[in-house]
């Protein structure tokens, strides 16, 4: 995998799914199974406490550029600054306050509900 960065003038034109945090394996960053109170990694076998979980953020987009259509697909820490906050505390707030969540969170709008929960 090339680890060395892009960049890419292009409008984000949707969103390709709307999960966008997971449950990680601390191994091998795939998306684990929860059960019960014990998390396992299908990939690597790596299994825990459901209560030492980590979360990951994980963003399809599809977006043009002038002349291609693409899918991309961004994983981890890199999005903590276009949500303010890790994946980790993302997921505590939308656990400990979903009966005062009235809007859908979506990336545009995830900074605001942030803010909204905080008064």
């Amino acid at each position: 995998m090339n680890r060395g960065r892009k960049f890419l003038l292009a409008s984000v034109l949707a969103l390709q799914n709307s999960n966008f945090i997971y449950p990680s394996c601390q191994k091998c960053f795939s998306r684990i199974i929860l059960v019960s109170k014990r998390s396992r990694c299908p990939k690597c076998g790596f299994t825990g406490k459901a209560e030492n979980v980590s979360y990951r953020y994980k963003l399809s987009l599809k977006i043009a550029d002038s002349n291609n259509l693409f899918v991309i697909t961004v994983f981890g820490s890199c999005l903590d600054a276009f949500f303010g906050l890790t994946a980790n505390g993302l997921h505590r707030i939308l656990e400990t306050n979903t009966d005062k969540v009235q809007i859908p969170i979506t990336p545009s709008n995830a900074l605001t509900a942030r803010e909204k929960l905080k008064h």
